[in-house]
């Protein structure tokens, strides 16, 4: 299970270990907080070349904006070989203003009804500094624990989501060098500090098929992509791999003792 904040972030940051996981046979969930209902970069600049839904009387703003966005992640989804998309409703840029325990609840519900092994998300970097991608970190991180705990929301959820102990929590880091690689094209903000001990996921042919899930977002990137000022040897390298952190982990190896070191995959200890 991936769980994000924005539709286009499942490609972005998790399209390589999303596809990864169908392509070996598992049951993939992606839980999304938004549909894209606010997005200030596209009243900020004119919308990205290619795009659509542009408002007649003012092209800086896009009409059903949540409708064109979630339209094009069932389309990145359904390329990554997810099999159940969720959306939660909450409005973008406004996670950070939930009530925590009202969003750790909305995201313990989908834990036991789908029952991950392994679960993805941000880490408090949230890698771009985005609040939305804090907050959804953070919720996610304490609904993995709660999830497990039988009385947690016994009053809220439905008398058949029984406790469910996932066993291991992810956080998507960006290395330096993985920054550096984007040069002045980097969001402010963008990258994680001390990503030395992550676990590397190499994509291999895969990459190919994150790059097409990143180009369904049309609304966001324009019609050429985010990489059209890359040469393809640069945009490759760059979607060669992706970085997890091992965050809480309930198998019998404890979280945070060199998991780069004992770790080979995301599964491993998953039998």
């Amino acid at each position: 299970m991936a769980v994000i904040a924005h539709p286009g972030d499942e490609a972005f940051g998790f399209g390589g270990a999303i596809a990864q996981a169908a392509a070996s046979g598992a049951y993939v969930v992606v839980l999304c907080a938004t549909r894209g209902h606010f997005d200030r970069r596209l009243l900020e600049r004119a919308p990205a070349p290619g795009g659509r839904n542009r408002h007649y009387s003012n092209p800086t703003v896009w009409r059903n904006l949540d409708t064109v966005r979630e339209d094009e992640m069932r389309r990145s989804v359904a390329l990554l070989g997810v099999r159940v998309l969720r959306m939660l409703d909450y409005a973008e840029e406004g996670l950070s203003a939930v009530p925590f325990d009202e969003l750790v609840g909305r995201i313990v519900e989908p834990i036991r009804m789908h029952r991950p092994e392994v679960i993805l998300t941000f880490g408090p970097d949230g890698v771009t500094g985005d609040d939305d991608h804090v907050a959804i970190g953070r919720a996610t991180e304490a609904a993995f624990e709660r999830a497990g705990q039988p009385l947690a929301y016994e009053d809220d959820l439905d008398e058949d989501q029984v406790a469910w102990r996932a066993a291991k929590l992810y956080h998507l880091v960006v290395p330096a060098s993985r920054v550096a690689a984007t040069g002045a094209s980097a969001p402010v903000g963008y990258g994680s500090p001390d990503a030395d001990d992550a676990l590397t996921v190499e994509l291999g042919e895969l990459a190919q098929l994150k790059l097409a899930a990143i180009g369904r977002h049309v609304s966001q990137t324009g019609s050429d992509g985010p990489f059209r000022d890359w040469s393809d040897e640069s945009r490759d390298a760059f979607l060669a791999t992706e970085h997890y952190r091992l965050a809480r982990s309930n198998l019998p190896t404890p979280a945070g003792s060199a998991p780069a070191v004992m770790e080979a995959s995301l599964w491993d200890g998953l039998g």
